[in-house]
């Protein structure tokens, strides 16, 4: 799916305010723009306890496009299948998952308005910007867990990484395990 695909799904709401379409990237999951806001305002799962990283890149157009992600093995920790949200496969790409959430009388337009200024209030992350080096300050500061180093490991695309890029990650994940023990 293409990011104009994304978009366009995501700003085609048709009053569906509490879907949350996930779409699968690789080995990941990610909910965008309107939908990343639903899974940061409304959390579910193991997001109650520990919020996601939003990340906010700005394309060419000038559109700020947000988005928060998890494996695709962690689904069944981010999207609970106990009854508390409605899980429905769209395609071997997709999920929707429908959030038990009430917007009263607002019309699609007040819930755009509050998903625009959310991502307007989000810091925007260079393309050449490397996550790793964001202001500490941006970042909701959390303990660092023996999961957390080995979800890096399992991500890190080290066929694509040079020498040093891999040693770079390998000191990182020193200084991760230090500060754990």
């Amino acid at each position: 799916m293409t990011i104009a695909d994304i978009i366009k799904l995501e700003t085609d709401r048709n009053n569906s305010f509490n879907v949350v379409h996930l779409i699968k990237e690789g080995n990941f999951y990610h909910a965008n723009d309107w939908s990343a806001w639903l899974m940061n305002k409304f959390p579910i799962g193991d997001a109650v306890n520990k919020p996601m990283n939003v990340t906010a890149k700005k394309l060419k157009d000038g559109y700020i496009h947000a988005f928060v992600g998890f494996p695709v093995t962690s689904l069944g920790k981010y999207v609970p299948n106990d009854g508390s949200v409605t899980f429905v496969p769209v395609s071997d790409e997709q999920i929707d998952v429908t959030l038990n959430v009430d917007f009263g009388d607002a019309t699609i337009e007040d819930v755009r308005a509050q998903v625009d200024e959310w991502k307007e209030s989000l810091p925007i992350i260079d393309k050449k910007q490397k996550r790793e080096s964001r202001d500490v300050s941006e970042v909701a500061p959390r303990a660092i867990r023996m999961s957390d180093i080995v979800n890096r490991i399992l991500s890190f695309p080290l066929a694509d990484k040079s020498p040093m890029e891999a040693w770079e990650f390998v000191r990182q994940l020193q200084q991760q395990a230090v500060s754990i023990f």
